[in-house]
């Protein structure tokens, strides 16, 4: 196959915008995948296409699972579209740079690839690339089993019982004893109220990391199932060796370090409790096991142990703006979640929900006022103008995306929708409320009826306008947001009858 080379692709655009810089200066420019010129992305999807290896790339690299990727070129295959323009917008939605992009490439040694990204990226990354006369022959394809799948990092933790009754050492023992060549031990200082759990407890804990017990894959760790005396957790074992070698390995132990001084700072029965942790030899992180999944498999898995039903789905709501509104007012700085979707909302196997994955969590100022900061982060669909495009942080960035996760419940539509007229369910919303749309044309057809369903819909998709206002001055805290919708589920069978379309009376939130 032809080495395809940065400087042979046509740079010429009629787009002022897609033109690239001169010189060696576009790695100071371009800070996200989705900001690369469209010529320089159709070139490295090219090479994806012509070497089969953009399903390698997803699986092993990206974090998606095999389901995913099926799915993404089953609807290729129908649209008519490269599957490497698709991937590389799929993995532009969760925010990432070109040097992340430029180090998942070196993973797989696709070098054509990194030849193509090297301009956008520091010139000390370079070494990565091995020259030509290095390469050797491709490796020979493996083909991706269509019915296994691998878990991505929206699949992190999936619940349990009670933390263990043991006396485990404290962190100040576990820097003491630890190997000093250890970066986790290093950041460790304010968890010292979180429990040391050693290795080989949780090595027998898994069953020597047996492959059965595997819940979830990310690019830097993997989350077992295990059983530690008698009780059911979630342990995540983070790859040390990958986090010495790379950039992406530094920042994936400073957000698992985040996760866990955030975890153990921040308790409440709606967010998932972490039990311990380990630095004896690979960093480990032990969660509650949540039983009943994530809320994105309950929603939107083709093969669902169960359908929701709408008081689940408004217990759901309700239990999640619980933890939210907890999240931002219980200490003098609010904590800011920064990543709230159906994948970090787990569930217990009653349905009861705990947020997840506290790795890009942040504090905010004392007075709640915005900040602005230095790269923007968290999942595309559920992130507001504000931050995407200015880079302002606030709670009501959070408040944002829980209305975004609250229209996902009511109608069961994804957030993001490459097949839809409206892609964005922000807005289709918007257009069924100036349209007048039906309830019962948007409420989730899967869940049972139910008397109050209607009610439930009608309350969740309101709160969801109010909280996705484009103005973030006018999105409601997540104190208000959680009173109202409890109000509707204990006081369901007092409430007047809805209306049966959706109106432009949802613009006046303060109204109801």
């Amino acid at each position: 196959m032809p080495t395809v080379m940065a400087q042979d692709i046509q740079t010429t655009a009629s787009n002022p915008s897609e033109a690239e810089p001169e010189g060696d200066q576009a790695w100071l420019v371009f800070k996200y995948i989705y900001e690369i010129p469209s010529t320089v992305r159709k070139a490295l999807a090219n090479v994806l296409d012509r070497s089969n290896k953009w399903y390698e790339l997803g699986t092993k690299q990206m974090g998606f699972t095999a389901l995913e990727m099926d799915n993404l070129k089953q609807c290729c295959t129908i649209n008519n579209r490269s599957t490497g323009v698709a991937l590389l917008e799929k993995w532009a939605n969760y925010n990432h740079s070109p040097t992340e992009l430029f180090i998942v490439l070196s993973r797989e040694k696709l070098y054509d690839c990194m030849d193509i990204m090297k301009q956008f990226v520091d010139p000390r990354y370079h070494v990565l690339i091995k020259p030509l006369a290095e390469r050797g022959p491709e490796r020979p394809l493996q083909q991706a089993p269509l019915n296994e799948p691998v878990a991505n990092s929206t699949s992190k933790l999936l619940n349990g019982d009670p933390p263990p009754a043991n006396e485990p050492r404290r962190s100040s023992e576990a820097a003491g004893n630890a190997n000093d060549d250890n970066p986790f031990v290093n950041e460790i200082t304010d968890v010292s109220q979180t429990p040391r759990m050693s290795y080989a407890e949780l090595t027998k804990a898994t069953d020597n990391w047996s492959e059965r017990r595997i819940l979830g894959k990310g690019g830097f760790g993997t989350v077992y199932l295990g059983v530690f005396k008698h009780t059911y957790m979630a342990i995540k074992r983070i790859d040390q060796s990958k986090m010495k070698t790379s950039a992406a390995g530094r920042l994936q132990l400073e957000q698992s370090f985040n996760e866990l001084r955030f975890l153990n700072a921040c308790r409440h029965d709606n967010i998932v409790p972490v039990f311990g942790f380990s630095v004896d030899k690979e960093p480990c992180i032990v969660y509650q096991y949540m039983a009943g999944g994530s809320l994105d498999k309950s929603l939107f898995a083709r093969r669902a142990v169960s359908n929701l039903t709408w008081k689940e789905r408004m217990n759901i709501a309700c239990g999640t703006a619980r933890g939210l509104q907890y999240l931002h007012t219980f200490g003098v700085k609010p904590f800011i979640h920064g990543d709230i979707k159906p994948g970090n909302i787990l569930l217990t196997e009653s349905k009861q929900p705990r947020i997840g994955d506290f790795g890009l969590t942040r504090q905010g100022a004392t007075d709640d006022s915005a900040t602005v900061i230095s790269r923007v982060y968290g999942t595309r669909p559920y992130i507001p103008k504000e931050f995407y495009d200015r880079k302002v942080l606030s709670t009501k960035v959070d408040t944002y995306s829980f209305g975004v996760v609250l229209f996902e419940i009511a109608t069961g539509l994804r957030a993001w929708d490459e097949r839809r007229l409206d892609k964005h369910l922000k807005d289709l919303m918007t257009r069924a409320i100036h349209e007048k749309v039906l309830i019962a044309d948007l409420m989730d057809k899967r869940a049972a009826k139910d008397r109050n369903g209607a009610l439930y819909c009608y309350y969740m998709l309101l709160h969801g306008h109010a909280c996705t206002a484009d103005d973030p001055s006018k999105r409601p805290d997540m104190v208000t947001v959680m009173k109202h919708l409890e109000n509707v589920f204990r006081g369901s069978d007092k409430l007047a009858n809805v209306s049966s379309r959706l109106c432009a009376e949802f613009t006046h939130y303060a109204s109801f």
